[in-house]
């Protein structure tokens, strides 16, 4: 007993500074990067060993210079968590960086020129500590031992193999220091170079609306515009759209005042591409190209202050967009499918939003929606479907033989919409509260849809499906023609920043005559690549 104990405090003691280096980034808020971390550092362990068994002075200084590396590089990701609870890749954070000079550089060192040096002295001491300690108290015949019980035997190659696991998946190997680093500086200077582009993208949009627009009758009064971007929505899991489980509770309560399209198609199966097709007049074969016009400009040379609201971290996005407006607010602090921001978080923003006394204002949403990973986009109240529905959906899914693991994940993104929702039933709710415009209108879009089992066995953005272009239109406007739900008529979501200025009034001077969403001979015309999911895009 006493020497299996001795065995584990013997192991316990080696992987020690690994347990360190991943669990300082976990316990600061980052649990996938923290593990991932944690297996990178495992080599030293290794140079450690070869110390303790060759007793060569180069191996002990390789282990000491290791072991610092990590636990500085820990310690600097760790440091945006305890000091802003975000990550080192927020947009926010790589402004800061970006928009820092050399001159501010050098102010920030000889600022806190003590309390670096501090903290990288306590760090050296520590490292050199307990290599000290290691290479004093240990033995070569103390590895043996422990190497010589079966069960710390399969645990050490069990280290082994995730080691190299982590190391051969690319992932993973962003996370090292030696490349996250390379590719943070590569980041910054990417973003700079985007900042002067987009500069230059928002003086032809101001120049081609300060040209172009012409303001109709519908212009003037008091106006509040509300654009919502929601994210990786399809409407085929609408209950109003026909779907057999009911997603939609409060749209159905409310769809004698709202018009709900179910057939409108996104031009693009990813965010960055779609929306730059939506607030823009850029093509969809162009989507990589910068179009001289955009609704925002429109919007802003009318008069409008625009709000961008947003519980995304993309910092494309927020360059391009968010910066040109008059007020951005960024809710979520991490990217993609890491972040765990319920949409909710947009709520107190928007309401302030709405009480801004401003004539005219412009405010676009930009929710998380549906992103993957699905279970992190709705609170625990909002989880209705699961394994045990043993509904309608559940039933198709098995006998399609659709993978139990994706038939989780279709539950998870039917919670998901159920949670936005009731979202968009407040957001409604609210604008509608408010008296004082003239004018109100309401707009729901998402940027494209998702793929959940729909056709194939697989779950996510998907250009090879219908499920990851169909998305849901929403509209509400004063005195809106019609209402109801729309299942037949087709889309075309490329068109939003048309059917919004024709909302708010606002003409291009060399705009073609073109028909809008809820004309009665409105025409659908799709871009080039029509049908998408059948053209794979470049």
């Amino acid at each position: 007993m006493k020497a299996s104990l001795k065995n584990f405090n013997i192991l316990l003691l080696i992987v020690l500074p690994a347990l360190i280096t991943g669990g300082l980034l976990i316990s600061a808020g980052n649990l996938t990067d923290g593990l991932r971390l944690g297996f990178l550092s495992l080599p030293g362990t290794i140079f450690l060993i070869l110390a303790i068994i060759k007793q060569k002075k180069y191996w002990h200084v390789l282990t000491i210079i290791w072991w610092f590396i990590f636990w500085l590089d820990a310690l600097l990701r760790s440091s945006t968590w305890f000091l802003f609870n975000s990550d080192n890749e927020a947009y926010f954070i790589i402004e800061a960086v970006a928009n820092t000079n050399q001159q501010e550089i050098l102010e920030f060192f000889e600022l806190h020129l003590a309390s670096l040096i501090l903290v990288l002295s306590g760090l050296a001491f520590l490292t050199v500590s307990y290599s000290y300690a290691v290479f004093k108290y240990l033995s070569a015949n103390d590895l043996l031992q422990v190497w010589n019980q079966r069960f710390y035997r399969f645990f050490i190659i069990f280290l082994i193999l995730l080691t190299i696991t982590s190391y051969l998946m690319k992932p993973s190997r962003k996370v090292h220091p030696v490349v996250f680093w390379q590719d943070y500086y590569s980041k910054i200077q990417n973003f700079k170079d985007r900042i002067k582009q987009h500069k230059a993208v928002h003086q032809q949009w101001d120049l081609s609306a300060k040209q172009n627009l012409v303001l109709t009758d519908q212009a003037k009064g008091k106006q509040t515009h509300v654009l919502v971007l929601s994210e990786s929505i399809t409407s085929l899991n609408y209950g109003v759209c026909g779907y057999p489980r009911d997603t939609t509770p409060e749209l159905n309560k409310r769809l004698d005042q709202l018009k709900v399209f179910c057939n409108a198609f996104s031009p693009a199966p990813s965010t960055i591409n779609a929306l730059r097709v939506l607030l823009t007049e850029s093509p969809a074969s162009e989507h990589d190209k910068y179009s001289p016009e955009s609704v925002l400009a429109y919007a802003r040379a009318a008069g409008y202050k625009i709000y961008w609201i947003s519980n995304q971290d993309d910092v494309y996005l927020s360059s391009l967009f968010g910066s040109y407006t008059d007020k951005a607010i960024y809710k979520n602090r991490r990217s993609g499918r890491s972040s765990s921001s319920l949409d909710e978080n947009l709520l107190p923003d928007y309401q302030q939003a709405l009480a801004d006394p401003e004539p005219k204002k412009l405010i676009i949403l930009h929710l998380i929606g549906a992103h993957p990973n699905y279970q992190e986009r709705y609170p625990a109240a909002f989880n209705r479907f699961t394994s045990t529905s043993n509904d309608a959906v559940e039933t198709d899914l098995k006998n399609r033989d659709i993978d139990p693991w994706i038939r989780s994940l279709r539950n998870d993104y039917d919670n998901a919409v159920l949670y936005e929702d009731s979202l968009l039933a407040k957001f409604l709710d609210e604008l509608q509260a408010d008296h004082v415009p003239d004018f109100r209108s309401f707009m729901v879009v998402s940027d494209h849809g998702n793929e959940v089992g729909h056709e194939i066995d697989y779950a996510g953005h998907s250009p090879n499906t219908k499920a990851g272009y169909q998305v849901p239109v929403i509209m509400w406007y004063d005195h809106i023609p019609s209402t109801g739900v729309d299942k037949t008529r087709t889309l075309n979501t490329a068109e939003l920043d048309d059917n919004l200025m024709h909302i708010m009034g606002l003409k291009e001077k060399s705009a073609p005559k073109r028909t809008y969403w809820l004309d009665n001979n409105y025409q659908f015309s799709p871009e080039e690549n029509w049908p998408y999911w059948k053209h794979r895009p470049s």
